[in-house]
């Protein structure tokens, strides 16, 4: 007897509607991750695309959650303005994959780079960003691990603080 809350895939795969409606929300820690740039080597990745440049993009996975920057054309040098807010999970690490976005032959990964999570932690509480190699001779990718900003969730809880009217602080000081 099927259920009415699942339908079959052709992969094999069983998607359950119902599970969206009853899947907790996350109240646990925060982490956000920033993917700042990319610096490919050119002899080692001069394959990817034949007439141009590669379209490069990034992925990260960490526990259960995926996300992906946009994608930077043509160039080996790329540089993202990418920011996104994961749930921390202490027990797993994070994996970046640099990929080149191609239409027709399908994506391929550039090259890999993983912090495990006793570098995840001293990264999160240093504030500090990395320089990771995504392999012998293939490039190198900078990334910053960080705590929530305080002014986007109420004191001692996990809960947003309502939005008003008021400019917010950046944290920047003002120039003279």
């Amino acid at each position: 007897v099927a259920s009415f809350a699942s339908i079959g895939c052709t992969n094999g795969m069983t998607l359950n509607f119902m599970s969206v409606w009853f899947k907790r929300p996350y109240k646990g820690p925060e982490v956000v991750v920033e993917v700042v740039g990319a610096d490919m080597n050119l002899r080692a990745n001069r394959f990817f695309d034949f007439w141009s440049k590669p379209d490069t993009y990034v992925t990260c996975h960490h526990g259960d959650c995926d996300r992906k920057t946009q994608i930077e054309g043509n160039t080996y040098t790329p540089r993202w303005l990418w920011q996104a807010k994961l749930p921390f999970k202490s027990k797993f690490g994070f994996h970046f994959q640099v990929m080149e976005a191609n239409v027709i032959k399908g994506d391929s990964v550039m090259g890999r780079a993983f912090i495990d999570t006793e570098q995840a932690g001293k990264l999160i509480e240093s504030g500090k960003p990395a320089l990771l190699s995504m392999g012998e001779n293939i490039g190198k990718i900078k990334i910053q691990l960080s705590h929530l900003p305080e002014n986007l969730q109420a004191a001692g809880t996990s809960k947003a603080i309502p939005l008003d009217d008021k400019p917010q602080e950046t944290g920047l000081k003002a120039r003279k």
